[in-house]
């Protein structure tokens, strides 16, 4: 579990991780290959030719035997220094055995040389040989870089040169293979906003375009049924607003006013129903563009005929210099505020706006809604049994039509208790 969390989530990622894994893994035996085994093997053989050559200088002085060597020509040809301490100038030290190359020449040393001898490093970047003889000491100084190769830098630092291009080139190949199964993600997350998807393109490799024009398919034919159902429910609530007017004149001949208040009452609110059906059928064709700033947009609907009369008061938490979609914006807090004002006798919109978000709570003192219902009264046509209009006129579009008008852009509507007694409407839209 704790390494599924360190994995990558995205595709990018982990089509990343699949193809650089088997890249980095290579590097790094390739690397193991070469200190364990190559550069070791070479060590080797340079610390023989070194032990070789400090035997064939070594051996006279072991054995008694003449010398018959030029000192100059040894260091001309070997660049090998020697010289013979007396015992009474020898200065006592200690091998200094730290590296691989070291070890490998002291290795090779014990194997040509009987005689005790310590290693060590001078300042000056030179290996000192001391060898004891029977009363003396045989000193030769040589350069370290007779017993180790210099490249090894060389190589790790084009290991990692190549390991990084090969890293660049998959990572750019693998972008850009991502890109159109990203831009379908995106544009499928639009369409099932509401919004329209104009610029989608179909690219990529075979299967991302296959998948993008099925994409395109479906969005044809859910376009196709939506604006069906769109056209079917305006077409039907527009034809009935003929006979409405018609019955509202018939009933201004009536002498019985009892009779004729509850007839045009009955009129009234079936000519609201269809107000709101309309509304309801135009969310995808009335989005315009223009902006206004929220608070300015919320004080004009406040001081709005319709409005005016009732107790809404405007509480501002925080203020930003903020502009919204006009039409979606008034149109959602009208909807609110046309339900709050059926049910309850005071409102308060708490205004909290940030540069990141623009957040309005509607709180009111009426009789809310139960927990079990909050989540289905934003479904189309849905009415609560013991509902909030339970004697006033409800078609069951008020909160439908408001979400589906936020999510146009990409706001949020949620249902919670208020502290005034009633219900608490909150709406969030991302700046």
């Amino acid at each position: 579990m704790l390494l599924k969390k360190l994995l990558p989530t995205s595709l990018l990622g982990r089509t990343a991780l699949i193809v650089l894994f088997p890249i980095v893994m290579f590097q790094l035996i390739i690397l193991s290959y070469y200190y364990n085994s190559l550069w070791e093997r070479t060590l080797n053989r340079l610390s023989r030719s070194v032990a070789m050559e400090i035997q064939l200088i070594a051996e006279p002085f072991i054995f008694k035997e003449e010398v018959k060597f030029d000192i100059e020509r040894i260091e001309e040809i070997f660049l090998i220094k020697y010289q013979i301490i007396k015992e009474s100038n020898y200065i006592e030290t200690k091998s200094d055995i730290n590296n691989l190359a070291f070890k490998s020449f002291d290795k090779e040393l014990k194997v040509r040389i009987k005689n005790p001898f310590t290693l060590t490093k001078d300042d000056e970047d030179n290996v000192k040989v001391l060898i004891k003889l029977k009363n003396e000491y045989l000193e030769i100084l040589l350069p370290y870089s007779r017993i180790t190769t210099s490249r090894n830098h060389i190589v790790f630092g084009w290991q990692i040169i190549s390991s990084f291009i090969l890293v660049l080139i998959a990572y750019l190949f693998l972008k850009n293979q991502v890109k159109p199964i990203t831009n379908l993600a995106k544009a499928a997350e639009q369409f099932g906003k509401g919004q329209e998807v104009n610029d989608f393109k179909i690219s990529g490799a075979l299967e991302v375009r296959q998948a993008g024009q099925e994409f395109l398919k479906m969005k044809e034919r859910i376009s196709k049924q939506i604006e069906q159902r769109s056209l079917m429910l305006a077409g039907v609530s527009h034809d009935l607003k003929t006979p409405l007017t018609r019955m509202k004149l018939i009933l201004e001949s009536l002498k019985e006013q009892n009779i004729k208040d509850n007839l045009n009452e009955e009129v009234d609110q079936m000519n609201d129903m269809l107000v709101e059906y309309l509304d309801f059928a135009a969310i995808n064709e009335s989005e315009n563009r223009s902006i206004v700033n929220p608070i300015e947009a919320l004080k004009k609907i406040q001081n709005d005929i319709h409005f005016k009369g009732h107790n809404i008061k405007i509480v501002i938490a925080n203020d930003s210099s903020i502009e919204i979609n006009e039409n979606i914006f008034v149109r959602s807090i009208t909807n609110i505020l046309n339900n709050a004002i059926r049910v309850s006798t005071e409102i308060q919109v708490v205004v909290d706006i940030t540069n990141e978000l623009i957040k309005f709570s509607i709180h009111d003192n009426g009789p809310g809604i139960p927990d079990h219902e909050k989540a289905n009264v934003f479904k189309p046509f849905y009415r609560i049994d013991k509902s909030r209009n339970q004697n006033t006129f409800n078609s069951g579009l008020g909160l439908a039509t408001t979400k589906a008008l936020l999510s146009t852009i990409n706001g949020k509507i949620s249902l919670h208790d208020s502290y005034m007694g009633g219900l608490e409407v909150i709406i969030e839209i991302p700046n």
